[in-house]
């Protein structure tokens, strides 16, 4: 049966509306990693930060890179995979020319050992932060850079 757009919207207008808890949901969220994005480019002074990707209700994301992974076509983000509901880490190419080239120098390492095929999006992700606790946002966004940082140098010595 083919997905009918009326309907979809009828569904869609009774959970999005003006102070549902979807919208309030989507718009703490959107805040939470904006700030995560703005702690990041205080603290990760070796790297330049790119502007926030809303997405489509799927990922929220910003890259950030430095003149190297500029160089080389790559860039790194952290992404708030809506679905998940997990913070991950992904190294991103230019293109999809370059993403192949890269996922076949990559494709060995730990970070890729789950999977079969090339990612849709990445060269290779990770997951920073498997089930985030928003109770706490100081102690989340620390944990989310801390732990993008320590893997991005990890995953550099392969690059």
């Amino acid at each position: 049966m083919e997905p009918n757009l009326t309907e979809d919207i009828k569904i869609y207008q009774q959970h999005v509306y003006q102070d549902s808890p979807v919208c309030r949901a989507y718009a703490g969220l959107l805040k939470f990693i904006g700030s995560v994005r703005t702690e990041f480019f205080i603290d990760a002074v070796d790297y330049k930060v790119g502007n926030l990707s809303a997405g489509y209700l799927d990922y929220t994301y910003f890259p950030f890179f430095d003149e190297q992974l500029r160089n080389d076509g790559l860039r790194f983000g952290i992404v708030l995979n809506h679905q998940e509901m997990r913070f991950e880490l992904w190294l991103m190419a230019q293109n999809a020319d370059l993403q192949v080239t890269y996922w076949k120098k990559l494709k060995h390492l730990k970070w890729n050992a789950a999977k079969t095929e090339m990612p849709k999006y990445t060269v290779l992700d990770t997951v920073l932060v498997a089930e985030p606790d928003f109770s706490d946002p100081s102690q989340l966004k620390q944990t989310i850079i801390t732990e993008a940082l320590t893997q991005v140098a990890a995953i550099r010595t392969y690059l």
